[in-house]
């Protein structure tokens, strides 16, 4: 696609990524390239000074800063305008939920937090809205007052929701990802100042059917929402091996299987926790990666003592990705998701996939992997043991899905959705 270079020097997209690592970053860094970005406002951000000083391996709590050292795109500093207060109060909220009965202090501080970031959001937008600015693209939560601001200002607004509508997340949770009967009345506190975001938007941007599944099922207006699925950005593609080896048939080590991600019951884990413990079989390894709890440790005690078990712990990105490149199949049974990342980063590192409908991915049974029914060990069990006893899909899958990431799935592909989207041309 070629781009107007004349563009360059105002942007007409201003993102909102809001606190942490998530995918507006990288949004935000493919309209810097189109030069459709005309600001970023985020959370904690690298400056330059830190980028030279934290990349030092040898720095105490260098694993830490490579979180924060992760987070930087190749995005003009001058167009970033990052808010580490409101990041502050937010992990202060997030580290209080070790500590029991904190859940409204969090709860508290979640939305403390929220208001803050739009507040200095609504700050930058006017300057932005006078440079020619025309769309407003911002993570639900992290709009507050600032979507009013772009309002007033003539700029559409976009709303990104990356999981399920609000109002059903606990509920498919505690429901082992089983819709209600009826509709569950609206939430309060974070979810409810999630959902306030939602309703002011002009288009509601979320990234799966799955997800557009839930929000019809509340009775949203469709005509204001939109489905585009993120794919996998450049730098994640960049930090994986040229060539990959599948398994051979007849190979004498076991299959490698992989789940990453938080551990716990909403990803399903209590059935992957079931599923191996009835399957006997000394030709599978599972590789575990992600956070896990004091609590999960101890609800799944008996998985992480079995042999076949390893965890990994929170993994950088790099090490991720060689994970994921040298596992044959990613094991993700969620009950309730928006689109995972890690699944489309497993497709491209060419691992086969079991996971379910509640994942919102873009894996068809049969093609990419299997698709069992959500919080039915009984059918992961059969899975797995499907996998195990014709290796050969293993390569056919895994080959399957790094070219569908790579033909249509990538950080581009995306972008040019979203142009499509934003209805600016090209």
């Amino acid at each position: 696609m070629t781009h107007d270079k004349t563009r360059a020097a105002q942007g007409d997209v201003v993102i909102s990524a809001g606190d942490r690592n998530f995918h507006l970053l990288f949004t935000a860094a493919e309209m810097a390239k189109r030069g459709r970005l005309s600001m970023l406002f985020c959370g904690a951000y690298p400056t330059r000074f830190e980028k030279r000083l934290l990349a030092n391996p040898r720095l105490p709590g260098a694993r830490k800063f490579a979180r924060l050292l992760n987070r930087q795109e190749a995005i003009p500093e001058d167009l970033i305008r990052q808010n580490r207060r409101s990041e502050f109060v937010s992990a202060t909220g997030i580290s209080l939920q070790r500590f029991p009965k904190s859940g409204s202090l969090n709860a508290f501080l979640q939305t403390t937090s929220f208001q803050m970031y739009g507040r200095n959001a609504a700050r930058h937008l006017p300057e932005a809205a006078e440079n020619g600015a025309r769309i407003y693209h911002y993570r639900a939560g992290f709009g507050q007052s600032s979507v009013k601001v772009a309002a007033e200002a003539g700029m559409r607004t976009i709303c990104d929701h990356s999981i399920v509508h609000p109002s059903l997340l606990d509920v498919l949770v505690d429901g082992r990802g089983k819709f209600p009967e009826d509709r569950p009345s609206r939430p309060t506190g974070i979810w409810g100042a999630v959902l306030d975001d939602i309703d002011k938007a002009d288009i509601v941007l979320v990234n799966s059917d799955f997800v557009a599944k839930t929000f019809s099922f509340m009775g949203f207006d469709q005509s204001r929402l939109a489905v585009v699925y993120q794919g996998v950005e450049d730098k994640f593609l960049a930090r994986l091996p040229d060539e990959r080896g599948f398994y051979e048939v007849g190979s004498s080590r076991p299959v490698r299987f992989l789940f990453a991600g938080g551990i716990g019951p909403r990803k399903g884990f209590d059935e992957i926790a079931a599923a191996l413990a009835a399957i006997p079989s000394a030709n599978i390894e599972l590789h575990l990666a992600g956070s896990l709890s004091q609590s999960s440790r101890e609800d799944y005690a008996e998985l992480l003592a079995d042999p076949r078990v390893t965890y990994h712990g929170v993994l950088s990105q790099n090490d991720l990705a060689m994970l994921m490149h040298h596992s044959d199949v990613f094991l993700f049974p969620s009950r309730a998701e928006g689109s995972a990342r890690v699944v489309f980063e497993a497709m491209a590192a060419g691992c086969a996939v079991i996971t379910t409908e509640n994942a919102g991915s873009i894996v068809r049974h049969g093609e990419g992997g299997l698709l069992v029914p959500v919080n039915d060990h009984e059918a992961l069990i059969g899975a797995i043991e499907d996998l195990l006893r014709d290796t050969a899909l293993l390569a056919d899958m895994g080959s399957h899905n790094g070219s569908l990431i790579r033909n249509a799935y990538t950080q581009s592909h995306y972008g040019d959705n979203l142009e499509r989207l934003y209805g600016l041309g090209n």
